[in-house]
C-alpha cells in the first residue's frame, strides 16, 4: 500500500459514510467532505503506482459502502446469493478498478477459468442493445448465477441493489419495467465518481470508462497497459464504453473548491 495515509475526514468517511440529503430526486453533499476526498484521491493518483492505485480503489469502495449503509432505506434489500438477474447487462468501469480487479485475478488459482469465460463472452459478440438485460449474454464472471469475483466486484455492481425481486425478474424476462432502488445509491455513486474523475483529470489521465470484460481481458493479457495508462497513454481504446462518454465528467467547481 501507499505510504500516503488518509486524513482524518477521509478515515471518517470510510467508517461512517458521507453526510447528505436525498429526497424528491435531489441530493446534497457536505462540501468539506467532498474537498477532502478529491484532494486525497488526487494525491494518491499522482503517485502513479500499483500500490497507490489499489489503495485508492479500496478507499473509494469503503466510502461508498459506508455511505450506502448510512443512508439505507427502511425496506429490506431483495438481493441474495444466487439471484443474478442484474448480471446480464453491460457494466461500465473506471480504469483504476480495471487494474485492481485484474491484479486480484492474477493472484487466484482460477485465473485460467476466468480467462476462458472472458474469451467465451467476447466471442458472443455485442449484447442485445434493445434490452437492459440480455438473457443470452451474462457477465463473464457469473458462474451458476453467483458472482465469482464478488469480493472484488466493481462499485457499480455494489451500488445496484433492488428492493423488489419480482420487479427484477419481470425486467429480466420481458425487458421492461422499473426496478426500485435505494434512493441514495445513485447519487452516492455519482458523487464518488465525480470526485474520482476530477482527481484523475487533474493528473492528466485518460478520461474514459470501459466495458468491464474487454478491459479486464486486455489488462490480463498485457501487464504493460497499466504502466502506459499511468504515463498518459490509453491502450484500452477498444474497450472504451461508447455508451457513456465522459460518464462522470470532472467538476470544475469541485476542483476550484479544493484548489487543485
Amino acid at each position: 500500500m501507499s505510504k500516503l495515509k488518509p486524513p482524518h475526514m477521509v478515515r471518517h468517511l470510510m467508517t461512517k459514510g458521507c453526510m447528505g440529503e436525498f429526497a424528491s430526486g435531489t441530493s446534497a453533499f457536505n462540501p468539506d467532505e467532498s474537498v477532502a476526498l478529491v484532494r486525497y484521491f488526487a494525491r494518491l493518483a499522482a503517485e502513479r503506482t500499483p500500490d497507490a492505485n489499489d489503495q485508492l480503489v479500496e478507499i473509494y469502495r469503503a466510502i461508498g459502502e459506508a455511505s450506502m449503509a448510512r443512508h439505507k432505506p427502511p425496506q429490506k434489500i431483495a438481493c441474495s446469493k444466487g439471484c443474478g438477474s442484474c448480471c446480464y447487462q453491460q457494466v461500465s468501469v473506471n480504469a483504476v478498478e480495471v487494474f485492481y480487479i485484474a491484479r486480484r485475478l492474477r493472484r487466484t488459482k482460477a485465473i485460467s477459468e476466468h480467462l476462458a469465460r472472458i474469451a467465451t463472452k467476447l466471442a458472443r459478440g455485442p449484447r442485445d442493445s434493445s434490452r437492459v438485460n440480455d438473457p443470452a449474454n451474462p457477465c463473464a464472471f457469473l458462474v451458476d448465477e453467483v458472482c465469482s469475483v464478488h469480493v472484488d466486484r466493481p462499485f457499480a455492481c455494489r451500488a445496484m441493489v433492488s428492493l423488489d425481486l419480482a420487479a427484477c425478474l419481470r425486467r429480466f424476462e420481458n425487458g421492461t419495467g422499473l426496478i426500485p432502488y435505494p434512493v441514495a445509491n445513485e447519487p452516492i455513486k455519482q458523487w464518488l465518481n465525480v470526485s474520482l474523475w476530477t482527481a484523475l483529470r487533474v493528473n492528466g489521465f485518460p478520461p474514459h470508462t470501459y466495458e468491464l470484460t474487454a478491459a479486464i481481458d486486455a489488462v490480463l493479457r498485457d501487464t504493460t497497459i497499466e504502466r502506459d495508462w499511468f504515463a498518459g497513454e490509453d491502450r484500452m481504446a477498444e474497450a472504451i464504453d461508447d455508451r457513456v462518454p465522459d460518464h462522470f465528467p470532472p467538476s470544475d467547481a469541485l476542483r476550484a473548491m479544493a484548489r487543485i
